[in-house]
């Protein structure tokens, strides 16, 4: 049977006022009726009631409401559903004793009732809600958790619950229970319920070690619009003082992003200001015209090994902040640079070099008419700048031509020649003359601003083919496999000339002369994969490079050891062939792969650079990697990470960093967590003999709430 108007309105004000999914006018428009199932329904004419009784189920648009009885009075447009009440919509359930509601003012209370709100996972429950207006509730008696389940493993209780679905949830006289124990007591709670972003102070961070003391971390969050965020910050330790911070974080729909980080404190115990500036953009004015930053400036050389947290930053020896500007044409592209590079290590920096500013020209290579010949630019304009010693600006100029050839045989063929010209106006201590090196001059504390320019022919050609060849398989999904074999060879030649007389600013300021020769054989494979009548996918399962140079003449000098510098780091001096370079990556599943980055010494017989590693996973949450690192007489050490969730619901971690040459530990960061539905608790102990520091934490994380701190006990 069907009901008029006034049963729509019941349910569906209903729906709106004490059920947290947000319906549309749209959508109550288009809900034209309201279906009734009942073992009996009347209609009462002396009080304009009607009466609906046993195993009562009404359905409307997306909604189903089941109660024992239903009435509904015109006269007074006051409806009752009582009974056993339960209100599905959208997956969300509410179940009470008794619906009581205002259809005109939606004003109405419902007894004995438990929310649960699908998209946060939020079960709400009071001895009775009260609707205040839009979105907005009172509850008596009232209790919240994330948790599933009769007895929730942790819950909030308060006498009194005010809950603005848009906003915030605040309690007076709280109580936070585990499992059935109450824990804490707080005389007023505030916590948020928006489904979305909202402003408000976030739980804070609570913690003690011995370079900080005690310390209090108390965050703001401002969720300003969709697209941007600020985290405020209020940091007080009683080792060194009071800090302030900001993380600003923002994003356009023109791809335009960026991150902008900075703390400062007076810190007590130096007894000065200190701080770190982080800055991180992405803006484009339009298509071809885009502004980058990428800065990094601490107050200090020991700011990191006091303040971060983070693994590979408190250790960090240089910090490199660049922002730039650069415009792209069809065939050209202008590049404009200010960075600045600050050496940690250094007593000072005054002596580090820096690039105020660096442009770049870029002119792509052109075809020329309908022939095979291509021309293009590299130029450059760099004013190298530093408090102490030689400066100065140099102008990079490196036209040149290519050729590329196709031939019926399948040989792709190439070659280019060109011209560098470098252009110098030096300031500070450099050289007089080509008899005085670079690193004499230094020595003699020489100061004779002057002009320098050199120019060198540069050439080059390579030869290259592939062959390729298909195989089936059968093995699996995997049903074929590709294997594709492309050799080369090549050969480069620089014209040598006497550069000692030239400031030495970076390499570049030195180019090698040398005629040099090299090959490399490449292999891929690539695999088709093939699940039923699912479009085929494909994957590369294994790529392996070998490459070599030949030096055919060249005795260009380092000008700060004077020894032979070859373009291949770790080289023997005064061997013709380079180290046989080994890249390569194998990956058989998706679940695991091996890759390497290798140089091995033909003359020695032995690696003169080593980086290899691999990782394992099986998609359910454990993981294991490790990575070898080593360059002969300079560093060798490991790195490895391990998680294992073989044992629910533990999740144990390891991360470290263990030096083989200077034989000891850099890092070790050991981590045991303990997960359930809506909690987690992580012990962690964290290890770095460097600066000393170890540190055990304990976090404890509600969900749906946060961490509430971190508690360090040494």
């Amino acid at each position: 049977m069907r009901l008029a108007t006034a049963i729509t309105l019941l349910m569906l004000c209903f729906s709106t006022c004490l059920f947290p999914v947000v319906a549309t006018a749209e959508d109550m428009l288009e809900s034209g009726g309201i279906t009734i199932y009942a073992d009996d329904v009347s209609y009462d004419k002396n009080n304009n009631t009607y009466h609906a009784t046993g195993n009562v189920m009404i359905l409307w648009k997306g909604s189903i409401l089941i109660a024992d009885k239903a009435s509904l009075d015109e006269a007074e447009n006051i409806a009752e559903a009582s009974g056993k009440v339960r209100l599905i919509k959208g997956g969300d359930v509410l179940n009470c004793d008794l619906i009581r509601i205002n259809t005109v003012t939606e004003e109405g209370e419902a007894i004995n009732g438990k929310l649960f709100d699908r998209r946060s996972n939020f079960h709400i429950s009071g001895e009775r809600f009260v609707r205040l207006g839009p979105e907005k509730y009172r509850l008596d008696h009232g209790m919240f958790t994330v948790c599933n389940g009769d007895e929730p493993c942790w819950k909030f209780t308060a006498d009194q619950l005010e809950v603005n679905m848009e906003d915030f949830a605040t309690g007076n006289d709280a109580i936070f229970y585990i499992k059935d124990v109450p824990s804490f007591y707080t005389p007023y709670l505030l916590f948020p319920v928006q489904r979305e972003r909202q402003s408000g102070f976030l739980m804070p961070r609570i913690g003690n070690s011995n370079l900080k003391g005690v310390n209090m971390d108390i965050p703001y969050y401002w969720a300003i619009s969709p697209s941007q965020d600020a985290t405020f910050d209020l940091d007080l330790e009683t080792k060194r003082g009071a800090g302030i911070g900001v993380d600003y974080n923002y994003k356009r729909e023109n791809d335009s992003l960026g991150k902008i980080f900075a703390y400062s404190i007076f810190d007590t115990t130096e007894n000065k200001l200190r701080g770190n500036f982080v800055t991180k953009q992405q803006e484009w004015f339009s298509p071809s015209l885009v502004f980058k930053s990428d800065v990094n400036l601490v107050s200090d050389r020991t700011f990191f090994l006091d303040y971060s947290e983070e693994n590979g930053v408190y250790n960090q020896q240089i910090t490199d902040s660049s922002v730039s500007l650069t415009k792209n044409w069809q065939n050209n592209s202008l590049a404009g640079e200010v960075r600045y590079v600050d050496d940690l290590l250094a007593l000072n920096n005054r002596e580090t070099f820096q690039k105020l500013p660096n442009i770049n020209f870029t002119a792509i290579r052109q075809k020329v008419l309908d022939t095979p010949l291509y021309l293009a630019l590299d130029s450059s304009f760099t004013n190298y700048y530093r408090e102490d010693g030689q400066k100065g600006p140099r102008i990079d100029l490196h036209p040149f031509a290519q050729i590329y050839l196709s031939t019926p045989a399948g040989l792709d063929l190439s070659a280019w020649g060109g011209y560098r010209e470098r252009l110098y106006e030096n300031y500070g201590e450099t050289t007089l003359d080509s008899t005085t090196s670079g690193t004499q001059a230094i020595a003699q504390g020489i100061e004779n601003p002057h002009f320098r320019s050199i120019g060198l022919f540069n050439a080059g050609a390579s030869v290259s083919t592939s062959f390729t060849r298909i195989y089936e398989t059968n093995w699996g999904s995997l049903t074929k496999v590709r294997h594709t074999i492309v050799p080369e060879v090549g050969y480069e030649y620089v014209e040598e000339k006497n550069q000692d007389n030239l400031p030495f600013y970076d390499y570049n300021d030195r180019v090698l002369g040398y005629q040099m020769a090299d090959w490399s054989l490449t292999n891929y494979i690539t695999g088709k994969f093939q699940q039923g009548d699912a479009a085929p996918t494909y994957r590369d399962i294994f790529y392996l490079r070998l490459s070599q140079k030949y030096e055919g003449s060249g005795t260009a000098k380092d000008p700060l050891t004077g020894t032979p510098r070859d373009l291949l780091p770790l080289v023997d001096p005064g061997n013709r062939f380079t180290d046989v370079r080994i890249e390569g990556n194998f990956s058989p599943v998706p679940e695991f792969s091996i890759l390497t980055d290798s140089r091995y010494n033909t003359y020695d017989t032995r690696f003169s650079t080593i980086m290899a590693g691999f990782d394992l996973t099986d998609g359910k949450g454990n993981k294991i990697g490790a990575s070898y690192n080593y360059a002969r007489e300079i560093v060798e050490y490991m790195e490895g990470k391990l998680t294992v969730n073989l044992v629910k619901p533990f999740i144990f971690n390891y991360t470290g960093r263990i030096s083989l040459d200077k034989r000891g530990f850099l890092e070790s960061l050991f981590s045991l967590e303990y997960k359930q539905q809506c909690w987690s608790v992580i012990l962690a102990y964290h290890e770095r003999p460097i600066i000393g520091d170890h540190a055990f934490t304990i976090n404890f994380t509600l969900a749906g709430l946060g961490p509430l701190g971190k508690i360090k006990a040494f």
